[in-house]
């Protein structure tokens, strides 16, 4: 099994000589959809909807309501969760009508692994961060720094893939796996685990991806 470090060039936690309102790699928190012209630099945590946009190009606090977190500067994006075993095609389609820009290969990567599954809700993450994300949301870059961003070995499809892969093999895809058996409060009779996923486009216009490998329990 080839680790996602080996994958992808893996950014750290804290991004380097810099301090920085919110860091691309903090993972406890998540951006905001929209553009953001006239929002407040610092953005804000995923469960927090005090703010409201100023117009149409501010970026768009999160409600709790379905309809109302639509992205208002996107047809695409949200949250999806999925099984373990989905076809590539498949995953492929979902991207594509989600609007992720797959071809991309300019972005920070960073992954977390979870100390308590059945609290935290996920096993592994990726977050990928395209290099105008980090130039324009997070001001982790400076317009040097955009133009000269490496590139990755895989595009942003290919790693969003090549993470559901990594995680069917680290996992197992069946109920009898004893790599993800109880780690969920599974009693591996009533209810045993099972792998699946979710994936979120945290910004459309920017890029900011998300994708975790996550347990669900399969009941009698």
């Amino acid at each position: 099994m080839t680790d996602i470090e080996d994958m992808l060039t893996i950014s750290p936690e804290e991004w380097a000589d810099k301090k920085l309102a919110l860091e691309p790699g903090d993972l406890t928190r998540f951006v905001l959809q929209g553009i953001g012209i006239s929002a407040p630099l610092v953005l804000r945590p995923w469960d927090d909807p005090s703010s409201t946009p100023e117009n149409y190009y501010s970026y768009q606090p999160y409600t709790g309501d379905p309809m109302a977190d639509a992205p208002i500067n996107s047809p695409g994006g949200g949250l999806v969760y999925f099984d373990g075993t989905p076809g590539e095609e498949d995953v492929s389609a979902m991207l594509r009508i989600m609007c992720v820009n797959t071809v991309l290969r300019e972005y920070a990567a960073f992954v977390g692994y979870a100390v308590n599954p059945e609290e935290e809700r996920f096993l592994v993450q990726l977050r990928l961060v395209s290099r105008f994300a980090l130039y324009s949301m997070f001001r982790a870059i400076d317009g040097e720094g955009l133009n000269t961003f490496p590139e990755q070995p895989l595009t942003v499809g290919e790693a969003l893939w090549r993470f559901i892969v990594n995680q069917q093999e680290r996992w197992g895809t069946g109920m009898d796996s004893p790599e993800i058996s109880g780690i969920m409060g599974g009693d591996g009779d009533w209810a045993k685990e099972s792998l699946s996923f979710g994936f979120m486009v945290e910004n459309e216009h920017h890029g900011v991806y998300r994708i975790w490998s996550r347990a669900w329990l399969v009941t009698k």
